[in-house]
């Protein structure tokens, strides 16, 4: 078992389970079958001390679609099956839009690919796919590889007395340093630390989720008031940023000169402000998730030695030293599986939700319009008939033949349909990139009383860090 959180819940409240009926049975006029819950609160209380395993439960009770009762009447429907995701976010896309209740979120990155709708999103997406594209992305992986290198030279003196480190902040600092060069290009070099400062600030004083609904009433912490300074702060430096590259503009160097020139290409040129938040969406929803990517693809990798042998052999087999081409990524067909299925035990964003803008049908129920459908990949991630044994890392799973005959939605790490993450390529090239140079140089190990414990909050992190030993390889190949 991966973590504590995925330990099957026994919740009392509920009936035994029930399979999704058929479209035209009479159950499915009567709505999608549920929890009975506890009076005026409903499964409010479990929802909230563990998300992720509570989804996860509910899922396996219910199936692909269930009606979960919350506190004062409310209620939030879970689609899990994957033919019923397609058809919550592909065939009835139109019939929903963003849920946006997160106060703190919408302060921190605006308006911006994440948050928008309708034409606004059609266009920033227009505008902004392109600086992600492959053959952009060819183009930064000297840089790229390079500054990795040099992080990684860093790791030395921790290698050398084995001293148990966290792992989490070291990934941040590196993946915030890459979005951050790569969003603002070489300028971004002078202002790194600060913006490290500021990040590390809000990230200190982000709101706490309650877990319970005692909790929920407790008066807003005075750390608010930290937070949106150093929110504030930030936003000078990104409005700098777009000031520097409109008076000298270098598009090449640059995600936000790409920006600034496709948006004018498509007769719709952004705004500071709307710069502002496409930056900060593509900044903080960048380095957040490959940060968490990345420590816990090297918790499952020290969890499972054997597999992380087969990485080693084949990093030293087709990487080798110096700059990679993409074709020796490509090459990588391992570390491609191993990455994935890291991605599959644990996600860095859990789950996503959606309202009803109109009454739509899904797995042949009526949903009401306001309604609220939450997907939790976490939970569709660990439905044993689509992955056998789901809480063992098994990264054969990704094989070509194996991805071949699985359901397209029963595998959304960066979301699914129309919306599905800008960057999805870009992060899976830039995580595959980072486990190939940490293992041509390091093992990561953990204690052997390790226990992590998944905290799960925006970006699911393990919970007071995730401390491992540094060690140099005895085959380091820039020995």
């Amino acid at each position: 078992m991966a973590a504590s959180t995925q330990t099957a819940l026994r919740y009392s409240l509920f009936p035994a389970k029930v399979d999704r009926p058929m479209k035209d049975s009479p159950l499915s006029r009567s709505g999608p079958p549920k929890p009975r819950g506890l009076p005026w609160i409903g499964c409010l209380n479990a929802l909230l001390r563990d998300p992720m395993a509570f989804f996860a439960t509910i899922a396996r009770r219910y199936g692909g679609i269930a009606h979960i009762p919350l506190k004062g009447g409310r209620s939030v429907y879970l689609v899990s099956e994957p033919s019923l995701i397609k058809e919550l976010l592909v065939d009835n896309r139109e019939a929903y839009q963003k849920n946006i209740r997160h106060g703190a979120m919408l302060r921190l990155i605006g308006d911006g690919l994440l948050l928008s709708e309708g034409e606004t999103w059609r266009r920033e997406r227009r505008a902004t796919q392109p600086a992600f594209r492959l053959a952009e992305i060819d183009h930064q992986l000297g840089w790229m590889t390079a500054a990795i290198e040099n992080f990684l030279d860093r790791w030395a003196p921790r290698a050398a007395d084995a001293k148990l480190v966290d792992i989490e902040p070291l990934f941040s600092e590196l993946t915030q340093y890459l979005a951050g060069r790569l969003l603002f290009g070489p300028r971004y070099d002078a202002r790194a630390r600060e913006i490290l400062t500021l990040v590390e600030a809000i990230r200190a004083n982000w709101p706490k989720p309650p877990r319970s609904v005692l909790a929920s009433y407790l008066p807003r912490s005075k750390r608010e008031a930290a937070r949106l300074e150093a929110v504030a702060v930030l936003d000078a430096q990104l409005f700098e940023f777009i000031r520097l590259e409109r008076a000298d503009p270098r598009p090449a160097e640059s995600t936000l000169g790409q920006l600034i020139e496709n948006s004018r290409e498509i007769g719709a040129p952004f705004t500071d402000k709307e710069l502002r938040d496409q930056l900060a969406t593509l900044f903080f929803a960048g380095f957040e998730t490959s940060a968490a990517a990345m420590t816990w693809t090297h918790y499952l990798l020290a969890r499972n030695p054997d597999k992380r042998e087969r990485v080693f052999v084949e990093v030293d087999e087709k990487f080798g030293a110096g700059i990679p081409m993409h074709a020796q990524l490509d090459a990588l067909t391992y570390v491609d599986q191993v990455f994935k299925e890291a991605l599959r035990v644990h996600l860095p964003i859990h789950a996503f939700s959606r309202v009803a803008l109109d009454e739509n049908t899904v797995g042949g129920y009526q949903l009401p319009r306001g309604c609220t459908v939450t997907v939790s990949a976490h939970a569709t991630h660990r439905l044993p008939e689509h992955w056998p044994d789901p809480e063992a890392f098994v990264p054969e799973r990704f094989a070509a033949d194996a991805n071949a005959a699985r359901h397209a939605f029963a595998y959304i790490p960066f979301g699914a349909g129309p919306r599905q993450c800008v960057g999805a390529q870009f992060a899976m090239l830039l995580g595959k990139l980072i486990l190939a140079l940490v293992a041509r140089r390091y093992v990561l190990d953990l204690a052997s009383d390790t226990l992590v414990r998944i905290y799960s909050t925006t970006v699911s992190r393990p919970d007071g860090g995730m401390f491992m030993r540094i060690c140099r390889r005895p085959a380091d190949v820039r020995s």
